[in-house]
């Protein structure tokens, strides 16, 4: 039996949010989703309520992540897939998309993030 999959989503686009919620539920029928506006605000819930072992996050408009040193610092214990970040060769061990993307290459980032050895090597360093 699979682990629950909980995933973080940072975007401030609502349908592109509940897309992203609703292709991991079509993927992992067990997974919990939740959106955020900030990683700051999801870093900010007590783990036992909701911690994500992956998280999905939206660049700016600009095309760069709005990230604090101590949300990175907490992102680099997860899985993380970004969308439409300009500069993403700072996070090689990270899933980047662009938009237009499909569920395909959603679930292939996720799955590719969530194999036990790449797991292990984020949470390492």
């Amino acid at each position: 039996m699979e682990q629950t999959l909980f995933v973080g989503i940072v975007v401030s686009d609502p349908l592109i949010s509940h897309d992203i919620a609703g292709i991991f539920a079509f993927w992992r029928a067990g997974s919990v989703c939740r959106v955020f506006g900030s990683i700051d605000a999801l870093r900010a819930l007590p783990p036992n309520d909701f911690n994500p072992g992956l998280v999905f996050i939206a660049a700016t408009r600009a095309g760069y992540l709005d990230v604090g040193p101590k949300d990175f610092l907490w992102l680099q214990q997860r899985a993380v897939i970004t969308l439409d970040v300009k500069e993403n060769t700072h996070f090689p061990h990270w899933r980047h998309l662009t938009r237009p993307f499909t569920q395909e290459q959603v679930i292939q980032a996720a799955q590719q993030l969530l194999k036990p050895e790449a797991v292990n090597q984020s949470r390492t360093g």
